[in-house]
């Protein structure tokens, strides 16, 4: 029997009208620059409470780091330099924040104007994406971790490791603690009998990313573990074992069926949690 799957459309959770406005705003900023094989490799870094265990390898990189949103304050206040990488719309400077030893930063020219104004005009790099020039913008899924294959290789970076993308948490959902946006529609997949928590976007972040880390293996490597890890070891039996139930609701009126029709219980198998290994 085919593994239980699911299929998500991510959909843009701020308004056309806001997002031009941004794009507008972010004129005035230097662009960025492309090449080819110009850098030596870079690591991309998302938020995952599991990114613990990568600090060591971090501390010693000696390739450019780009952390996204909070993240890049919590790796600064934990010695470790690097830029600030976003796309998001967030108004609230304080959402993420700056820390000393963050360089700079690279944004969506849809990233709010608020959050500019931490950094000088010359630490700031803006690109577009798809969305605002279908002709040269990048290309990618519904996240910064998405959109990041095509930018930072199209920077001139000769590859790029992804840092901290598991794709899954269990106590608080991310390094700098819990984001209640990240308990909207939640999701359990089981790999290999164990079971991950995680939610829609996650789920569509980890599709892409495994799509294009087998289209380009020599460009793009997997760093981070748990659900992103399990889900490339295991391509072929992953499963979608439960669903929230708001999710399940927007699923079945769109023709998902009934998938879903027993209370799902934890501790049938077990549920991954981060270990600190490092």
């Amino acid at each position: 029997m085919a593994p239980v799957r699911i299929k998500l459309q991510a959909v843009c959770n701020t308004a056309d009208k806001v997002c031009k406005k941004n794009a507008k705003l972010s004129r005035r900023y230097p662009r960025v620059e492309w090449g080819v094989l110009k850098y030596p490799p870079c690591a991309v870094v998302g938020g995952s409470p599991n990114l613990v265990n990568s600090l060591h390898i971090l501390r010693k990189w000696t390739g450019d780091i780009f952390a996204v949103n909070a993240t890049a304050k919590y790796l600064s206040d934990q010695g470790i330099p690097c830029y600030l990488y976003a796309i998001d719309c967030d108004p609230d400077p304080k959402a993420w924040g700056r820390g000393d030893l963050v360089k700079g930063a690279v944004f969506s020219s849809r990233v709010n104007r608020e959050q500019f104004k931490m950094f000088k005009r010359a630490e700031v790099r803006v690109f577009d994406m798809a969305e605002e020039d279908n002709y040269k913008g990048i290309e990618g899924g519904p996240t910064a971790i998405c959109r990041a294959p095509h930018l930072f290789l199209r920077m001139g970076y000769r590859s790029v490791y992804f840092f901290g993308v598991d794709g899954c948490f269990t106590d608080v959902t991310h390094i700098t603690g819990t984001q209640e946006v990240a308990h909207v529609n939640m999701v359990v997949i089981r790999v290999n009998d164990v079971d991950y928590l995680t939610n829609a976007a996650f789920l569509l972040q980890n599709e892409y990313l495994l799509g294009v880390f087998q289209k380009y293996p020599d460009f793009l490597i997997n760093a981070s573990g748990g659900l992103l890890a399990a889900m490339q070891r295991y391509p072929d039996t992953w499963e979608v074992v439960a669903i929230q139930d708001g999710l399940k609701v927007q699923y079945d009126e769109k023709g998902g069926g009934d998938l879903f029709r027993r209370e799902f219980q934890f501790g049938e198998k077990p549920l991954w949690r981060p270990q600190q290994t490092s």
